[in-house]
């Protein structure tokens, strides 16, 4: 049997992401979390709205990442996480880009979202 991982599905702009359930603390609106703990732009683009936000644990406390919705969860086998190639890898200018997995027969980036709240910080 192998074995499997839940991924959270989000949308930053018109692009699909996924991340380890494990690296979001809860989900939620933004409209009551002060500027200074929002994560509005980040190398995933800009967002069309900042009304969903999802919560990240920080050293120090939470930041919330402004998405424009969270689609749901997906079971997927952790076989089928690739890495992301040396050349992608490369040229990116963020480490919060892990790999991907074919879903429905296109490619999801993976996203490391302490890393993402990290780097904006």
């Amino acid at each position: 049997m192998t074995a499997t991982g839940e991924l959270l599905l989000f949308q930053v702009g018109a692009r699909v992401f996924g991340a380890a359930v494990d690296g979001a603390v809860r989900i939620g609106n933004v409209r009551d979390v002060p500027a200074e703990a929002l994560v509005v732009e980040t190398v995933l683009g800009p967002p069309f709205a900042r009304d969903r936000g999802i919560v990240v644990a920080e050293a120090g406390g939470e930041r919330t990442l402004v998405v424009d919705q969270v689609l749901g969860f997906r079971s997927v086998e952790v076989d089928e996480v690739q890495p992301l190639p040396a050349f992608a890898r490369a040229c990116l200018s963020s480490a919060a880009l892990t790999g991907f997995v074919m879903m429905d027969d296109a490619p999801l980036l993976l996203v490391d979202l302490p890393t993402l709240v990290r780097e904006r910080t």
